[in-house]
């Protein structure tokens, strides 16, 4: 896996500050439900800082989603935060009251779902929803917010943004729902917008313009972007770090440029290999065997090992720690006994 490989990904050119947005540090989310217990976040650490974007890469049932709801608190019966921190700017929004947390979603932390119906209520216009968050979060006037809510929709690259205003969302296109969405979750400049798989519902032209959207808005703001997905392809080029999650945890994290000439865990290196546009023409994709455990009963020591390709005795053993590889030009951290003996595979 060599650095030649990706030597041509784009680098994001929007400046970045050193101040940490969202820190979270030890996080586990729960769901308990006839005794049993499904671990879907547990132990996790990853921050954002402001200006950036920082990609959370992995498959279905690794625990991306909920690590997003986790961090809005919008996590429900049986569901619980058991552990860890949150912190928002230095505050802990785990120790925030209900009230205080309201307040905190949509004006200073957004969130683009991955299908807009989840945001968008169907009896009500576009422009009405958009509003109704102006009104109550920005105590704006209902003519001042609704003639934001028009330059919103434009900002976002919705076409006739005044007529728009007052359409449904199953009038629209799923671009321009999405759009609409995306527009509602900046509403109010928001210093964070966590986007859940924004583009896995579109085709690729549309996609592309989404993720365009979303760098130009960074650009505008210096917002900090987390931005899950569970196709490394789609953030490659996009993001300045990549987080890889497995079993509700973080596995290996590096600048995006590191981790894609240099994957160090066996669950990174598989993810490569098996996505068509980081595959050199010519070479045969190699899925990862299996799938990935459930929640409810992960393998002990290391999770990945019922599914990797150097796993030995110790790894059913030792819970590998997050550290910092030997040698790394920056800070590149991986959780696997075996690394070095990874990057050759």
């Amino acid at each position: 896996m060599s650095a030649e490989r990706h030597a041509d990904a784009p680098q994001r050119s929007h400046s970045r500050g050193d101040a940490v947005l969202l820190s979270v540090s030890g996080l586990s989310t729960w769901f308990e439900s006839r005794g049993r217990v499904v671990k879907a976040v547990d132990g996790l650490q990853l921050s954002v800082n402001e200006g950036e974007t920082l990609g959370l890469v992995g498959e279905s049932g690794c625990g991306k989603s909920a690590t997003a709801l986790s961090i809005l608190r919008l996590v429900s019966p049986p569901g619980r935060i058991v552990s860890g921190s949150i912190e928002f700017e230095g505050r802990d929004l785990l120790s925030l009251s209900d009230a205080q947390m309201r307040a905190v979603r949509g004006r200073e932390i957004g969130m683009v779902f991955q299908e807009p119906s989840t945001a968008l209520n169907p009896v009500f216009t576009v422009g009405e929803q958009i509003a109704e968050t102006l009104r109550h979060q920005r105590g704006m006037e209902r003519a001042a917010a609704h003639a934001r809510a028009v330059e919103l929709l434009e900002k976002v690259g919705v076409a006739a943004p005044s007529l728009r205003v007052r359409s449904y969302p199953h009038q629209l296109s799923g671009g321009e729902r999405q759009r609409a969405s995306i527009a509602m979750a900046i509403a109010c400049g928001p210093r964070l917008l966590i986007a859940d798989e924004p583009t896995t519902a579109l085709d690729v032209t549309v996609a592309a313009a989404v993720f365009d959207l979303l760098g130009r808005l960074q650009d505008e703001s210096g917002l900090g972007l987390l931005f899950i997905t569970h196709d490394l392809s789609r953030i490659s080029s996009r993001a300045d770090r990549v987080a890889v999650m497995y079993g509700g945890r973080i596995v290996e994290e590096a600048r995006t440029q590191d981790l894609l000439a240099a994957p160090s865990h066996p669950y990174t290196i598989g993810l490569l290999r098996s996505l068509p546009k980081l595959t050199p023409p010519g070479q045969r994709l190699r899925p990862i065997p299996g799938r990935v455990p459930s929640a409810a009963e992960w393998p002990s020591g290391c999770r990945f090992r019922t599914r990797c390709p150097i796993a030995r005795a110790e790894c059913a053993v030792v819970e590998p720690p997050l550290q910092v590889m030997d040698g790394a030009k920056s800070e590149h951290t991986v959780a696997c006994l075996f690394a070095s003996e990874a990057r050759s595979l």
